[in-house]
């Protein structure tokens, strides 16, 4: 008899998407397909799986299955049975009463799918806007709500870069595993083009080696069984394979998992469409004992390559796609580059008949309580530690001393976190609030986070995270830490009139040289806004004064805001009231608060990381200014910057006990760090 370790329920063929890929060519209509299955029949379908088992992991899934009123009632009908029930989403239904509900019904987890960190692409996708932040916001609501989520990421030609920030994020936003599918072209996926081979194989590498380095996420190959190939080929004894035990390994299909159709029909698996049987007319297990295409995937005669291949009992080779591709179930899968080297076939673990290892009663519980599909493997790696210890029986404290040598500290039961430590909170914030409210960062935009110097990293992620939330993110990635960059580069795309330009740089005269350039960005896109809005290609000096007409009206200060504009040094102090009233004005804001401040300050900052790269600053002193002159024209022959600047140089020198009391804009403790940093870079 072969266990059923995994079974999904198509409940519907109903989704509120329309994604590229779906097997199943899932209708975007909100009424039902005739002959779906009912709550009765999934509820007795649900009861005969359990009356042999209770082991059997149940996947409720569509279609999209939130879409049907009686999910909580399924799951709670299969978990009163003992039955481990998921559920399996594109989250965007997800909801906090949603979300709640299934949780109380005994829902062990749900898996959300994600196809990428980009909005844009994952919205493409999935074939509707605003899909991304929905899916994110329904992964945010299980985490606070403590139901587990797993992320599901289809990986195509177009998204396979982006494997290894979807592992940061994963690990990150508090998933346990992350479950890569390949797609099979299928449904409304036929017209889709597959990942090549030679990406295929380069993925999987890519995943065994994350997975080696990774212990608090599991992370799988989905409809890839060479995965368990690759995982062998580079350690023969990873806990992958079949050779260890793990009979999760290898294409399931037919063997441990099988699905059922909405209409009741019974498939080895979603992309193998030919039906067994039907639960409406045979009891489920007499079709899963009998089916024909079930006894082929049980004792497969491989032919072509698969059936040379050393790797066949391990691997299997996935057997839809020949199918999918005009050929039949059991040829060889074109999908694989792995030519068979003539070596004997590996042949999958085989338990002792008799071991001199024995097990408490309380191990023995324990390991019946893991899922039938890891217990071999589970069994196999407790003997052997206990043997190398010389001892002869397992307890509960072997166990978990293997559990920990897994999976660290973060499984089961606890969240994995991120080990990486974001900037120091500042301007009075609590840690705790912070923290609570922080965004996801992707493994790029840590990388480039932590290369820009320590005395701008605070700015840079503040104000990063501070656009990331105006666009409803929740998470903040290298295309939008790039977006920003260029976002305050100080390009101009439309021709400007000298007596406009003339006419900005008088706005600008007043102001000392830092807040001109904290100002002029803004300005200058501004103008070329107001330039677009009456249909022009030239800047005029009509469209500088429409945005200088509108530059403080209708701003009001929050007490604490202007307390601390005014412990600013008294030269710079009314041209950082104007900057700050300026940015207000621009983003609609009608009164200014600290945390603004913070935020006018810390984009500032981000236009700084720019600058002193372009400039090659290597060290930060006062004669860095002349640098400045050489590149920046405006500040040549230009008589009131350098009043400014001394101004600038006296007050700090004269400041050599400055307490850090103040705006943060301009202090002596600001500019030590500065100096600090850039003269440890000079030897690299």
């Amino acid at each position: 008899m072969h266990d059923l370790y995994l079974i999904a329920i198509n409940l519907t063929h109903r989704c509120n998407l329309a994604c590229d890929h779906c097997y199943m060519d899932a209708e975007t209509r909100l009424d039902g397909g005739e002959g779906e299955l009912s709550t009765q029949e999934v509820c007795a379908l649900l009861h005969e799986i359990a009356s042999r088992s209770n082991e059997t992991m149940v996947v409720l899934t569509g279609g999209e299955p939130l879409v049907r009123n009686d999910l909580e009632q399924l799951v709670r009908h299969g978990s009163d049975l003992g039955l481990s029930m998921v559920i399996g989403s594109n989250g965007v239904l997800l909801t906090e009463e949603r979300v709640q509900s299934l949780k109380a019904a005994g829902a062990m987890g749900i898996g959300i799918s994600l196809d990428s960190l980009d909005p844009q692409s994952h919205d493409q996708f999935r074939g509707v806007t605003g899909s991304w932040e929905k899916t994110l916001a329904g992964m945010d609501h299980c985490r606070n709500n403590g139901l587990p989520f797993q992320v599901h990421f289809s990986v195509t030609e177009n998204n396979a870069h982006e494997v290894q920030a979807m592992i940061d994020f994963t690990q990150a936003v508090g998933a346990h595993v992350l479950n890569i599918f390949f797609l099979v072209c299928t449904g409304r996926g036929e017209t889709m083009s597959d990942i090549t081979p030679a990406r295929y194989e380069e993925v999987l590498n890519q995943l065994v080696l994350a997975q080696e380095q990774t212990k608090d996420l599991i992370i799988r190959a989905r409809c890839a069984p060479h995965f368990k190939r690759v995982a062998y080929q580079h350690d023969p004894e990873s806990p992958l394979t079949r050779a260890e035990g793990y009979e999760g390994g290898g294409c399931l299909a037919g063997i441990h998992y099988c699905r059922i159709t909405p209409e009741g029909g019974v498939t080895a698996c979603p992309y193998i469409p030919t039906e067994e049987g039907n639960i409406r007319q045979q009891p489920f297990w007499q079709i899963w004992e009998h089916g024909p295409s079930l006894q082929q995937l049980r004792n497969p005669q491989l032919e072509g390559k698969c059936g040379r291949c050393e790797y066949q009992k391990l691997c299997v080779g996935c057997r839809a796609r020949p199918l999918a591709m005009g050929g039949t179930l059991m040829d060889a899968d074109p999908w694989c580059s792995h030519y068979p080297s003539g070596k004997p076939v590996i042949q999958p673990y085989v338990e002792p008949a008799t071991s001199t290892i024995s097990w408490s009663p309380e191990a023995e519980l324990r390991l019946q309580r893991i899922p039938g599909f890891l217990r071999k493997m589970v069994r196999k790696r407790a003997e052997s530690h206990v043997s190398d210890l010389g001892e002869q029986v397992i307890t509960t404290e072997h166990m978990q001393t293997l559990a920990q040598q897994r999976f660290g500290n973060s499984f089961p039961g606890t969240r994995p976190t991120s080990n990486w430590q974001a900037p120091e909170v500042t301007d009075n914030e609590s840690l705790n609030q912070v923290t609570a409210s922080r965004l996801v960062w992707t493994g790029e935009a840590k990388s480039y986070l932590e290369e820009i110097p320590s005395f701008l990293r605070d700015g840079v992620f503040q104000v990063a995270e501070d656009v990331a939330r105006q666009e409803g993110r929740l998470e903040v990635n290298i295309k939008l830490l790039t977006r920003l960059e260029q976002d305050n580069d100080q390009q101009r795309n439309l021709e400007w009139e000298p007596e406009a330009e003339q006419l900005l740089q008088a706005s600008l005269s007043d102001r000392p040289t830092q807040v001109g350039m904290f100002v002029l960005p803004s300005l200058e896109a501004a103008a070329e806004r107001e330039t677009r809005r009456r249909n022009a290609q030239r800047v005029t000096t009509a469209d500088i004064q429409a945005v200088l007409a509108t530059d403080l009206a209708g701003v009001e200060w929050e007490p604490q805001a202007l307390e601390r504009v005014e412990s600013a040094p008294d030269f710079i102090r009314a041209g950082i009231k104007k900057a700050a009233e300026f940015n207000a004005r621009r983003e609609g804001l009608e009164k200014i608060t600290s945390k603004d401040l913070t935020r006018f300050r810390n984009r500032a900052m981000l236009r700084a990381v720019k600058r002193l790269k372009s400039f090659g600053m290597q060290e930060l002193s006062f004669d860095a200014y002349s640098i400045a002159q050489e590149r920046v024209p405006r500040l040549q022959q230009n008589k009131q910057a350098d009043t400014r600047f001394a101004d600038i140089r006296s007050y700090v020198e004269s400041r050599s006990s400055h307490d850090g009391k103040g705006l943060g804009l301009l202090d002596r403790s600001l500019l030590e760090q500065m100096k600090a940093e850039l003269k440890g870079n000079r030897h690299e």
